[in-house]
């Protein structure tokens, strides 16, 4: 029912079930869903994408949110960033082979 009410557990007043906050003693009821803009996720990718490490930290804390869609744009920051320190590792053993294979040309 939309129009239920419950009863604060801080103060005993009134509430209904879409209440974040108790409007008489201010408790926190649930936890609000912050939206997520797109320059937010623009910026949490380009996180992922260019410092590889870094992108995890976000990732977790949007996974475990319990809002859907701050839940998606964690398992897409935690993907990107695998998929970004998978190519950042093969870049810098690419890039040692390469060295090395000029070093061994160099001492022959």
């Amino acid at each position: 029912m939309p129009n239920e009410t419950l009863i604060c557990p801080e103060c005993h007043q009134p509430i209904l079930p879409a209440y974040y906050f108790c409007p008489n003693c201010g408790h926190n009821l649930k936890e609000k869903p912050t939206p997520v803009s797109i320059p937010l996720q623009i910026g949490i990718y380009a996180l992922c994408l260019l410092l590889p490490p870094f992108g995890y930290w976000p990732g977790v804390k949007y996974v475990i949110k319990k809002y859907p869609p701050m839940r998606r744009v964690g398992i897409i920051a935690i993907v990107l960033t695998t998929i970004s320190t998978a190519l950042t590792i093969w870049a810098i053993f690419a890039l040692f082979q390469n060295y090395l294979n000029t070093f061994n040309g160099l001492l022959n």
